[in-house]
């Protein structure tokens, strides 16, 4: 690397007697070299070797083609280097509805009697009765305890990545779309007057997601696939697990995450919106006509019920 000459103070040098000029972008660093471009400071790492002389680095920025700063982005397209919110958020949003519910029912574990909890559960004839809020509500609500501590941890571990990955909106885009298709999934196979809550739907469409951006960055896929394997298998294994909203969830997201990756990037912004569009659509499209031919039965929560406190249904 070639520097400006710096042997007289017009050349950004120093004389005896004249404080000597520090990095721009090092403050602790002395340095008698200037950006022969701007004139500013700059310290041997900050300076790159240009055709006369060495330019700082803010020049160097401003001079790079569209085509160089687009580079600087996500197999997403969106910036690169930005730091993971959206998942944090979620996180915390989560805990705090759990805290209202808890609050509410004066329990941790049965939080039936919490209206907050009641009124956001996913149960297919609700929704028939036109309380379409609850395909996107049940998706922060949780159980109990258990229930939510694993489902953050997952979204602790699987969420910061492919939000790194993808940047921000997208991914908030994907969580979104995948707790929707989980819903559309349950509306279609569970029975009319099941109840479901949790944001476990949306957590498989991040795996669904995370696979899709793997297999596109040529990650090796055999950790992450063998985690959804076991996460698949418990979903069949264990009673009381909504196989609808993990398996529709992880359609949704691995629909999703391949139009936010794998498109050229001169249409990929087209094709990532209409995709997101689209898949909006079709889940809304069939939670509408599904909630159409649900029975004729409303829910409610009664303290005073056969089998004491709880939800019961009307027969049709």
């Amino acid at each position: 690397m070639s520097y400006p000459p710096s042997n007289g103070p017009g050349a950004g040098g120093w004389a005896p007697g004249q404080q000597q000029a520090v990095c721009t972008w090092h403050p602790d660093r002395a340095t008698g070299l200037r950006c022969t471009r701007c004139g500013r400071p700059a310290c041997p790492e900050c300076l790159t070797n240009a055709s006369v002389g060495a330019q700082c680095r803010q020049c160097v920025a401003e001079q790079r083609t569209p085509a160089q700063r687009r580079a600087a982005q996500t197999v997403a397209g969106s910036p690169l280097g930005v730091p993971p919110l959206v998942a944090t958020v979620l996180i915390a949003i989560n805990v705090v509805v759990y805290i209202v519910t808890v609050i509410q029912a004066r329990s941790t574990q049965n939080l039936d009697a919490s209206s907050v909890f009641f009124d956001g559960a996913l149960i297919p004839v609700q929704v028939g009765q036109g309380e379409y809020w609850r395909v996107l509500t049940s998706g922060f609500l949780h159980l109990g305890i258990i229930h939510i501590a694993a489902n953050m941890i997952s979204l602790y571990f699987l969420g910061p990545p492919l939000e790194r990955l993808i940047g921000r909106w997208r991914f908030l885009v994907v969580y979104l779309v995948s707790l929707l298709g989980g819903s559309a999934a349950v509306m279609l196979f569970s029975a009319p007057v099941s109840m479901t809550v949790g944001a476990s739907g949306a957590i498989f469409g991040l795996m669904g997601a995370l696979i899709v951006t793997f297999k596109r960055m040529r990650y090796d896929l055999r950790q992450l696939g063998f985690v959804l394997v076991i996460n698949l298998f418990i979903t069949f294994q264990v009673s009381g697990i909504s196989w609808q909203g993990h398996v529709g969830g992880l359609v949704a997201g691995g629909l999703i995450g391949a139009a936010m990756v794998l498109p050229k990037p001169a249409k990929r912004l087209q094709i990532q919106i209409g995709a997101s569009i689209a898949l909006v659509v079709i889940c809304a499209a069939l939670i509408f006509w599904k909630a159409g031919t649900e029975p004729d039965q409303e829910c409610f929560y009664a303290e005073q019920g056969s089998s004491g406190p709880g939800v019961y249904c009307t027969v049709e």
